[in-house]
C-alpha cells in the first residue's frame, strides 16, 4: 500500500476570516469554528477525488471550548439568559460538525484538546488501519481577550490545516504542496 501523503495546506489568521464570506451561518459561529472552517476551505476541493464517507476529520484545539464557554458563562446575566446558539459551541469537536456540514464528509471524526502534535500520526493511522482514504487535520487556537485575563496567556487566533490522503504523490493535483509522510 502506498504511505499517506499531505496533499494541501493552508494558515489563517484573524484578517482572514474578518475578510470570509461564506454566507450567514459563518458569522454565528464561534471563533473556533469559524478559524478551522475558513483554514481548510482553499483545499476543499481534494475532496471531489474520493467518497466522502471516506474523508475523516481529525481536529486539535490548544485551548478546547474555553473562550466560547467564557461567552456563554456571561450570557447568564443577560436579558433571556444565555444564547441557545452558542449553547451548541461550547463542546471542543464543534468545529469537526461545522466542517463536516458544509463539506458533506461522513467520515469519522476525532477531537484532541492539545496543542496538535499528534494530528499527522491520528490521520496516518485512521488511512493505514483502511477506516479513511483522506483526513482533513485542523489545528486550532483561539484564546480570546475575554480568556486572557481569565487565564493569563497571550491571546492567539490562528488555524492550520492540512490534508492527507492514501495513494501516491504523483496522483495529486497539479500545484499541490506534496509530502510524503
Amino acid at each position: 500500500m502506498a504511505s499517506p501523503f499531505i496533499t494541501a495546506r493552508n494558515t489563517v489568521n484573524n484578517a482572514d476570516v474578518a475578510a470570509a464570506r461564506l454566507g450567514p451561518r459563518f458569522g454565528r459561529m464561534d471563533l473556533t469554528s469559524q478559524f478551522a472552517l475558513l483554514a481548510v476551505e482553499s483545499f476543499a476541493a481534494h475532496f471531489d477525488s474520493m467518497p466522502r464517507e471516506r474523508i475523516a476529520i481529525c481536529l486539535a484545539v490548544r485551548a478546547g471550548s474555553l473562550a466560547t464557554d467564557l461567552e456563554y458563562w456571561k450570557g447568564r446575566d443577560a436579558a433571556g439568559g444565555p444564547s441557545p446558539t452558542l449553547f451548541t459551541y461550547t463542546l471542543p469537536s464543534a468545529a469537526i460538525g461545522e466542517i463536516a456540514i458544509r463539506h458533506r464528509l461522513t467520515g469519522p471524526g476525532l477531537c484532541f484538546v492539545s496543542g496538535g502534535d499528534e494530528l499527522l500520526a491520528e490521520a496516518t493511522d485512521l488511512i493505514e488501519r483502511g477506516e479513511a482514504d483522506g483526513c482533513v487535520c485542523v489545528f486550532a487556537n483561539v484564546v480570546s481577550p475575554g480568556l486572557v485575563e481569565m487565564i493569563s496567556t497571550a491571546p492567539a487566533t490562528s488555524a492550520h490545516a492540512f490534508f492527507v490522503r492514501r495513494g501516491k504523490p504523483h496522483e495529486a493535483s497539479s500545484g499541490s504542496d506534496i509530502e510524503t509522510v
